[in-house]
């Protein structure tokens, strides 16, 4: 009797990555900046989340809380920077194996109109970059294919906006700490 031969299929190990963002804006960029990203052969695998906004020390102390029994070897939260981070919650997310992003200048809208050039007063409130981001988007800007037009991926491949290239080398395991 011949033996059967049995093809093995291999398992490709993932990295697991966590993002969470402040809200389901930043949820809606990360994933399109991870579609625009997205390569099978890197071997990560992104979980892109979102907390429901408020304070820095919110956002922090809910995801801490959340994902603290769930297994990523890498984990980062991206905030807004038009408020400081107090000591203590920046310690709690050390503490929980989490790296901050900022985005700069203030918040998501105010990165995205450096990348496209547009001037960000330092005086210009969250509310007003929304305001001048949002009509420029193709869809609701909580919506992942709202970014596509605007942010294809040369776009933001040759973005050099500190936030926009510390997510994108967060999906693409560059420089991940």
């Amino acid at each position: 009797m011949a033996k059967r031969s049995r093809t093995r299929k291999r398992h490709v190990v993932k990295t697991a990555l966590l993002i969470v963002g402040e809200g389901p804006d930043d949820q809606a960029f990360v994933k399109h900046m991870n579609q625009v990203f997205r390569d099978d052969s890197t071997g990560i695998r992104a979980s892109i989340n979102k907390e429901s906004g408020g304070s820095p020390g919110n956002v922090i102390a809910n995801t801490t809380r959340k994902y603290k029994n769930d297994d990523f070897d890498h984990r980062f939260i991206v905030l807004d920077s038009d408020i400081p981070i107090s000591v203590d919650s920046q310690e709690l997310a050390e503490k929980h194996g989490y790296a901050i992003i900022m985005w700069n200048p203030q918040c998501l809208e105010g990165a995205l109109l450096d990348v496209l050039g547009e001037r960000v007063d330092p005086a210009e409130t969250s509310q007003n970059l929304k305001f001048r981001l949002h009509p420029m988007l193709d869809g609701h800007h909580t919506e992942p294919a709202a970014y596509a037009s605007r942010f294809p991926k040369p776009v933001l491949a040759g973005a050099t906006n500190i936030s926009i290239v510390s997510v994108r080398d967060a999906l693409t395991g560059e420089k991940v700490k």
